[in-house]
């Protein structure tokens, strides 16, 4: 049970740098994978910063998303981690991995076993994490050196977008256009690369394997992260990643109780 609660934790700063992501923009025809594609025009969070996202299926939302970042004491280290919550009338239609839960809020706090977030390139593992049910708060793992299980080594897009998109994706797909493009976000203007690629329908070894797909991105250097949209158009549906609004420097935690003194989540 405990480790299908991690599953589900998937799915659900000072001056902002941007740290080892994919600076030159992808050119039409440019192979490229999805993974990669996340990399572009990355900034690294940092302590403080928030984005909230709204996340949709055919114009419908199926939730929002605010997703905070900081950096706590776990045992003798200081541990990065995102705390997520997760708003919804209910968690129905997600493309990927949907989980039922009935409506509600939701709070994961997950620690990784690094201080910052500040290399795209870097692959993460959970070491201990914090789920906020109604009033209740429960404890998953117990702490460093003991890595949640299953363990999941990923980018951090990869974590923070699991449950939206195939991830990992490493298929290669052809790039058809990438141009400059202004968007509004919360009455703010930024400035975005509009990038759209095309996936191929790609057997990995399940009943259905991962369908033909056009990923689209609006990506930027003016909001930590570096991601406005990720639109998806698969099977005849539309599955969309919006920025609703950010903020840097002003994020404060839902989950302030220190780590040990919270029980264990049963099972």
């Amino acid at each position: 049970m405990r480790a299908l609660f991690v599953a589900a934790a998937l799915a659900a700063v000072a001056v902002p740098s941007v740290a080892h992501g994919m600076s030159l923009a992808p050119q039409q025809g440019q192979a490229i994978t999805q993974t990669d594609l996340l990399g572009y025009l990355f900034v690294a969070p940092q302590r403080g910063d928030w984005l909230r996202y709204r996340v949709s299926a055919d114009d419908k939302t199926i939730l929002t998303k605010t997703i905070g970042f900081g950096v706590e004491q776990l045992g003798d280290t200081d541990s990065a981690f995102f705390e997520t919550e997760t708003q919804s009338p209910g968690l129905t239609g997600s493309p990927v991995e949907a989980h039922s839960i009935v409506g509600g809020t939701l709070v994961w706090k997950m620690f990784v076993d690094a201080q910052d977030f500040n290399d795209s390139q870097h692959l993460y593992t959970f070491v201990a994490g914090v789920i906020k049910i109604g009033d209740a708060l429960f404890r998953l793992g117990n702490g460093p050196g003991l890595p949640l299980s299953p363990a999941y080594h990923e980018r951090l897009q990869s974590l923070l977008l699991y449950g939206t998109l195939a991830l990992p994706d490493n298929r290669t797909g052809t790039v058809t256009a990438s141009t400059p493009q202004d968007v509004e976000v919360n009455g703010k203007t930024v400035h975005t690369v509009h990038t759209t690629v095309d996936f191929a329908a790609h057997d990995i070894g399940m009943a259905a394997g991962l369908p033909a797909a056009r990923i689209e991105t609006w990506q930027t250097t003016d909001v930590p992260l570096g991601i406005v949209t990720i639109r998806s158009t698969t099977n005849g549906h539309v599955y969309s990643v919006d920025l609703q609004a950010y903020g840097r420097g002003s994020f404060r935690s839902v989950i302030t109780q220190p780590f040990e003194t919270i029980r264990s989540f049963p099972g």
